[in-house]
């Protein structure tokens, strides 16, 4: 923000494994942090400081579309997501933007397996008309004018960065030849320096800024992957494009607090309820007394979350087909529960160890296939708050990009499950569960941060951890997102509970040692892992006004205040 109090942008989360960086510092206006390119960073400054109607909330949609241009296996228009938005002076608010399952989705569908990418993948995309929807109630510019900076990065090209170039190597087999078209250089992953372009999908976006949302929504785009669908056996039908929109809603927060501070997040079909839970755990525990970084500090964290994951998995769904009971999974009682059984694990490791624990190197490599998903964030003076969490689900979705148009469809049927009476078995019109988390924190009814990342179940863990750094441990934002971390290996497919932490190296040895002697099994990975997350995050001062921001060096990511 400038210094004449012109509200600023913005804080988006990306995904390029780098050194540390310095810590973040306050700034008086606002702050922003993304993941992706100090130079387009620099523009979305220039675009939101021009003066005019250029806010906060209109640069927010700007970046969350640029972000797909820049990332493309990340995120983009035919993706899902989640905004948190707390307004200068009231109680924060929630769009949930998910996939939703395509009017034939049933489990007879299936009968060949649980693919992850094709045409039998792709959900309703959510992206498009969350943003445009966050749009039309919160800002003041228009869908055209708010997508030029995503179409001059895709007329322009993107420089390709070494990250690029690992997740290409890792998902660039799930395209299909159009994408591959798309994508690559003369059948080649592009070289490292090369800029990306992606002419088709600029000539999307002209169209959308001259027509509308409905040029996806049941327009040419729509009945444009209609005809692949039916032509290659998919699900998605220009009819359930059509119905999309009007599914939206803006709905309220669950929250609980932690150390004093409430932490609001997105309601089922997220899964951020797990994240309350596990912090309910903990705020049962003198985990401070315990030391940082030691052995029973991670077990603390470590059996609290994995307590609450097994709730994720027997209760979290679409809440408009079954019952998701919240408000007994954040209740005293429940915690006492949880508690009990968070106690009795502790209790049986500290005194003999569990048979089979130990440390296996994974390796400084991060190879191996993963959820894609970014996640950006923005604060301004006035006390406004956004942030979003959102997702193609694994590298380039489904892999499926409908031909002409650069428009890379996701894969969140993936998530789905075939069993009979899962809270999340698949159903026309239905949102499965997401492991997605953007949270915000408030102090004595004023806004007082963000904390958000991408990573999969680990958000779940990842997003605990940086509190207990923060409210625990007493750690700046940038030193409690750089902190050491781990997660379970707990994503679709893993055995539940889950049984194998993956951790990064800087876990003290003593602390590995101590942990693998009571029988935990530990996946060592590098130094500096994405495995484990990329945090952006947001801290205010609510007496000053002063912002603070930081970004995660495990990933390419940046927090920029004026």
């Amino acid at each position: 923000m400038a210094s004449d109090g012109h509200p600023l942008p913005l804080c988006v989360a990306a995904s390029r494994v780098r050194p540390p960086g310095p810590s973040g510092g306050p700034a008086e206006g606002g702050w922003r942090c993304r993941t992706r390119r100090l130079p387009q960073s620099l523009g979305f400054v220039r675009w939101s400081t021009a003066g005019g109607e250029w806010s906060l909330r209109p640069a927010v949609v700007a970046a969350a579309a640029a972000i797909g241009v820049a990332e493309p296996y990340m995120s983009g228009l035919a993706g899902c997501g989640t905004l948190v938005l707390t307004p200068p002076d009231g109680p924060p608010r929630v769009l949930v933007f998910l996939g939703r399952a395509p009017s034939g989705a049933t489990p007879d569908r299936f009968t060949g397996g649980h693919p992850d990418a094709g045409p039998l993948t792709p959900a309703v995309p959510g992206n498009l008309a969350g943003w445009a929807r966050a749009l039309s109630d919160y800002g003041k510019l228009s869908l055209s004018h708010v997508l030029e900076p995503a179409i001059e990065l895709a007329e322009r090209g993107v420089p390709f960065t070494p990250f690029d170039d690992q997740m290409f190597s890792e998902s660039g087999s799930r395209l299909t030849p159009e994408g591959t078209a798309t994508y690559y250089h003369d059948g080649h992953i592009p070289a490292v320096g090369s800029l990306l372009a992606q002419p088709d999908l600029a000539r999307t976006f002209r169209r959308i800024a001259a027509e509308g949302i409905g040029y996806l929504y049941g327009g040419s785009l729509g009945h444009a992957i209609d005809r692949l669908m039916r032509d290659r056996g998919g699900l998605l039908t220009e009819g359930d494009l059509r119905a999309y929109p009007e599914t939206l809603r803006w709905t309220s927060p669950i929250h609980t607090t932690y150390r004093g501070v409430t932490v609001y997040a997105p309601p089922p079909p997220t899964s951020a309820v797990q994240a309350l839970e596990t912090l309910n755990i903990l705020d049962t525990f003198n985990v401070s007394e315990a030391g940082h970084l030691s052995p029973d500090h991670l077990a603390m964290v470590a059996e609290a979350s994995r307590a609450a994951r097994m709730d994720t998995d027997r209760y979290v769904g679409d809440p408009a087909f079954v019952d998701v009971p919240v408000a007994r999974l954040l209740s005293p009682d429940h915690t006492g529960e949880l508690r009990a059984e968070v106690d009795r694990r502790l209790r049986e490791f500290q005194v003999a160890g569990t048979p089979g624990g130990g440390v296996g190197a994974g390796g400084t490599a991060e190879g191996g296939g993963m959820a894609s998903t970014t996640h950006l964030a923005a604060a301004d003076a006035s006390g406004l708050a956004v942030n979003i969490t959102h997702s193609l689900g694994h590298g380039f979705g489904s892999g499926v990009v409908v031909p002409g148009t650069g428009v890379c469809l996701n894969n969140a049927m993936h998530w789905f499950s075939m069993t009979p009476g899962h809270p999340n078995v698949v159903a026309p019109g239905k949102t499965h569960e997401w492991p997605i988390a953007p949270l915000h924190l408030h102090r004595n009814g004023r806004f007082a941060g963000t904390i958000g990342t991408p990573g999969s179940y680990g958000i779940l863990v990842t997003t605990v951890q940086v509190l207990v750094h923060l409210l625990d441990f007493g750690l700046n934002l940038q030193d409690a997102i750089a902190a050491p971390r781990f997660r379970w290996v707990d994503d679709v497919g893993d055995p539940l509970p889950a049984q194998v932490m993956r951790m990064e190296s800087r876990v003290p040895e003593s602390t590995r040692s101590a942990l693998a002697g009571r029988g935990y099994e530990i996946d060592l990975r590098g130094p500096w892992s994405m495995r484990v997350g990329g945090v952006q995050g947001i801290l205010a001062d609510p007496l000053t006004g002063w912002l603070a921001g930081a970004a995660d060096p495990r990933r390419n990511g940046y927090a920029i205040g004026w």
